[in-house]
């Protein structure tokens, strides 16, 4: 491969990846995977660690809103303050609570063993790692202090 700079598809992205073993034999040159298609694997890493770092953000407030609207739609005795209550029942604060912590912890999971795995395969890493740490650990903190707070004061 260094004889051939045609094959060094390597960006600056992927200096931190794991690099795969030199081929000992023919035939383990001959199973290596195509640089092309490692180019493409990395690239392809690189946007779906973020879709997924906008997707565990889109659908905790998605879920968020639709639950809240439909706690509001079905009211009750605290909604007798006016517009700005959404939350009618305790049952709903606590169910609305529960519920719309779940997708920013499973985001934040599934991002630690996409990370873990996209190394173990030789693939680039490094987004995943970024996508963890930026948006999703403050995100998953700041959503998890705003419903325990609502649980621990009910």
């Amino acid at each position: 491969m260094r004889d051939h700079p045609e094959n060094d598809l390597h960006s600056p992205a992927d200096r931190f990846s794991r690099v795969r073993p030199e081929p000992r034999s023919f035939d383990e040159l001959a199973d290596a995977p195509d640089p092309l298609e490692v180019d493409r694997r990395n690239k392809r890493s690189t946007r779906q660690a973020i879709t997924w770092a906008l997707g565990t953000v889109g659908v905790t407030f998605l879920l968020a809103f639709v639950l809240g609207l439909v706690a509001r739609l079905q009211g009750g005795p605290l909604c007798s303050d006016g517009d700005a209550t959404w939350l009618c029942t305790p049952t709903w604060r606590t169910t609305w609570a529960v519920v719309t912590s779940l997708p920013p912890i499973a985001g934040l999971i599934g991002c630690a063993v996409i990370m873990v795995r996209k190394l173990n395969r030789y693939e680039r890493w490094i987004p995943w790692m970024g996508v963890f740490w930026i948006p999703l650990v403050p995100f998953t903190m700041a959503w998890l202090i705003l419903t325990i707070g609502m649980l621990a004061t009910m």
